[in-house]
């Protein structure tokens, strides 16, 4: 099976600047915040279509279809590393296309479709190969001060998805991108007032937003390596 991992937070708390630490030799980027951009100096010298490792989509049909097709085609069997960047922008995409096109029986009809996608791609992301991580990035939703009990959570258009269908609870890595007082970034690995999480003793409380540093630990841990 392969590995996703879920990491979320502010925008600028250093989510997609961390995919600078992988080898873009052997990644491929998604690029669903549609930004056409990655924040660092140089980065179209490490990807971009003509690299064929860097992809502009907004639907969550295109990034299923998209994953699909790199598990599928064989000349991508170099590709160790898939970045779903900007994944809940898919989810507020599909949402508006939503409206667009149907006339739902009810207002709930929608949000179940939107659940039944998402769970469709992370899945897939399970089953590809085992040598194979994807990274789905998102933006976070703080904890509503009103509702006990709340934390910080992904972002999903509606309370009603949120409700039907907690998207941390597929994932055995969730990270929490947030900056210290410092200006340093750093992810979060363990449940503080969130939905982060991470399997007892892998990883310390805080950690570098360091993507390759995250996938070799994984593989230590889960190897039972010293």
């Amino acid at each position: 099976m392969a590995r996703p991992i879920l990491v979320y937070g502010q925008p600028a708390s250093g989510k997609s600047f961390a995919f600078k630490t992988l080898d873009p030799d052997k990644t491929i980027i998604l690029d669903v915040d549609n930004k056409g951009a990655l924040p660092w100096r140089g980065f179209k010298k490490d990807y971009s279509a003509d690299k064929k490792n860097f992809f502009s989509l907004d639907t969550l049909d295109k990034i299923y279809s998209s994953i699909k097709k790199i598990a599928a085609d064989n000349s991508y069997n170099h590709i160790s590393v898939i970045g779903v960047d900007g994944f809940n922008n898919a989810l507020v995409n599909e949402q508006t296309f939503y409206d667009e096109w149907h006339t739902p029986k009810n207002p709930y009809e929608k949000y179940a479709e939107l659940a039944k996608k998402t769970k469709r791609i992370i899945k897939l992301a399970q089953n590809m190969r085992d040598d194979l991580t994807v990274i789905f990035t998102a933006h976070v939703e703080c904890a509503d001060s009103f509702a006990p009990g709340d934390v910080d959570h992904l972002l999903t258009p509606g309370r009603q998805l949120k409700d039907k269908f907690r998207i941390e609870g597929s994932f055995l890595y969730v990270f929490y991108a947030k900056i210290d007082a410092d200006g340093n970034h750093f992810f979060e690995t363990c449940p503080i007032n969130s939905t982060a999480r991470s399997p007892e003793g892998c990883f310390p409380t805080q950690i570098p937003n360091d993507f390759q540093l995250i996938i070799d630990t994984i593989n230590h841990y889960e190897n039972g390596d010293d």
